[in-house]
Order: C-alpha cells, then structure tokens, then sequence
C-alpha cells in the first residue's frame, strides 16, 4: 500500500523514467538535422562557416596571424518553458506504475513537441527571421562577409520541387565563398519538404530515405542523381507551406542550425498543502539559433506565381 505522506516522492523516480526514456527516443529526429548544444550560461555565440583564410608560406620568421573569420555572429538566448500536470493520491494508489507512466510520458510528449514546433517554425519561418547578416535566414541578399560594401549571395529560389530543380539548386552555390575567401564546398544531401509534398519526395529520394527516426540504408546507384538523398517533412502551423522545400548539407547545417539548451527537458515534483494531490512538472530552457545561410538553400515557389520577388520581409529576430 502507497504511503498517504510519501507517495508523491515515492512515485517521481518512475515518473522521471518514463520520461527521460520518452524523450530521448524522440529527440534523435531533431538531432539529425540541428547541432545540440547543453551549456550553463546565458547565451551561446556561434560564427559563420569556414575558417580564418588562407594560410600563408612560412620561412622561419615571425607568424602571420589572422585578423578572424570575417563572418557574423549569431547569439542564441534560451527561454525557460514549464507545464504541470497535477496526480491524485486515489489514482497512484490503484496503480502508482500505470499512473507513474501515464503522467512521465505525457509530459514528455508535450515538451518534445514544443521544441519540434520550434524547429519547424524555425525552417518555416526562414523568410521573416532576421540573422546576424541583417538580413532573413532565407534570402536573396545575403552578405559573403562583414567587410563594407561586400559582395551577396542568394539561397533563396522559386522553383517547384522536381528533379532538376534540386541539381540546379546543388550547383547554385559553386562559386560562393566563405567569409574569410575561401572556396566553399557543400555536399547537399538532405531534402526537407512541405507535408503536401512528401510523396514526391519520396519518389526523388527513394522510400527508404527519410532521414529520421531510421537512418538511411545503403541504395544503388541508378539513373537518377540524387536517389538515397535524405528527406525530411517540415510540418507543423509554422513550417513549410505551400510546395515550399529546401536542400542542405547536413553536416554543415548541424553547425549552422543550433538547439542550445540551460536545462534540457525533464520534469520536477511538486507536492502542495494538499497531501492527495502533488503536480509533476515538466520544465526546459532551450532556445533554437541559425547561422550561416550556405548550408541550406530554401525554395518558395509561391514567390514565381504571385509575382513577387524572394525577398526579405522586416521582421525582427526573435527566439523560438
């Protein structure tokens, strides 16, 4: 028989479990695509793509030494998000393991989907998020470096999703360079798609591509350039509409496209004045940040049909 004075701590470690396993089998989705980062303080800087330019000859005197990246800079700040769930004394004593498992991974599922929804208003949102280049995630006026009157790049397009339109969009980038000069190389190997146009993905890619929760098995190699590409649905009330979809390195993209933890999700006890009710919270302090715009290059073929151009709406930067 449950104790009437300690069954809300006696309860929590099961509580805890269920929730720490729920969690940690459906986050793997996210981490195919965005770098995680778990860190103590405030905010979190990251820099653009690339390095600190080309390495000069060296005789034996003094060292060259490089002047940075001459990228921008993108500071994440996390925000605390909480939820509580309040159990009965009557419910746990019936059955503590099923009321324990009910409560864990529920509270799980909600915090997973808070932060799913923020990495698909993240990608969904890419036209009116501004970055560190003063410009949206998805635009065609992207500044190559922080140096005056620098030359732009464009990883904004408006063709409809096909075959030809994901090559011309893996080339399109062939002569853009990093922010410090060098040559930029990319190997865009993932597919992210509107739900409306999941099918033709998984036409183009194979359907065995999709990037998460398995991992893509090995595939021939056919008539068709990009079959085996990974795919991934954007979708949520804030991802992509429309027939809108993009390509990406994935390993560049995972350090251009940052989940940046203070406190990962998991859930506290709470027990009131009331001894026959205690409420299980579920708590995280995250927030999402993206950086360079060479790793992803977005297409929104609305643009084409209503006449207007891929350009930048002024909005401000804002944590999701």
């Amino acid at each position: 028989m449950n104790d009437i004075y300690t069954w809300s701590s006696d309860m929590y470690p099961l509580v805890k479990k269920y929730f720490d396993e729920r969690y940690s089998q459906r986050i793997n989705y996210i981490g195919e695509v965005a770098g995680i980062v778990d860190q103590d303080d405030f905010t979190y800087t990251m820099d653009s793509l690339g390095g600190y330019g080309i390495l000069p000859e060296y005789s034996g005197g003094n060292l060259s030494y490089s002047d940075g990246t001459g990228g921008f800079k993108t500071t994440v700040t996390p925000v605390e998000r909480a939820l509580a769930m309040p159990v009965f004394y009557k419910e746990a004593k019936g059955d503590m393991i099923s009321a324990a498992r009910k409560v864990g991974v529920r509270l799980a599922d909600s915090a997973y989907m808070t932060v799913l929804n923020s990495f698909y208003k993240t990608i969904g949102k890419a036209q009116s998020e501004i970055g560190a280049d003063g410009v949206a995630w998805a635009s065609t006026e992207h500044p190559i470096s922080n140096a005056e009157e620098s030359d732009t790049f464009s990883n904004l397009i408006t063709s409809e999703l096909s075959l030809g339109a994901i090559c011309t969009a893996q080339a399109s980038l062939a002569d853009v360079t990093t922010a410090d000069g060098l040559p930029f190389t990319a190997n865009y190997d993932l597919l992210l798609v509107s739900p409306e146009l999941e099918s033709t993905a998984k036409s183009l890619c194979g359907v065995n591509a999709q990037a998460a929760p398995l991992t893509n098995p090995s595939t021939g190699v056919g008539a068709n350039p990009i079959y085996g590409m990974r795919y991934m649905v954007i979708g949520g009330a804030d991802g992509f509409k429309n027939g809108q979809w993009a390509i990406a390195d994935s390993k560049l993209l995972s350090e251009a496209l940052k989940l940046v933890y203070i406190s990962e999700p998991t859930v506290l006890v709470s027990p009131g004045d009331n001894p026959l009710v205690t409420d299980y919270v579920a708590y995280v302090d995250y927030a999402f940040g993206f950086g360079d715009a060479r790793a992803i290059i977005f297409s929104d073929p609305s643009l084409a049909s209503n006449g207007d151009s891929a350009s930048d709406s002024n909005s401000e930067t804002g944590s999701n």
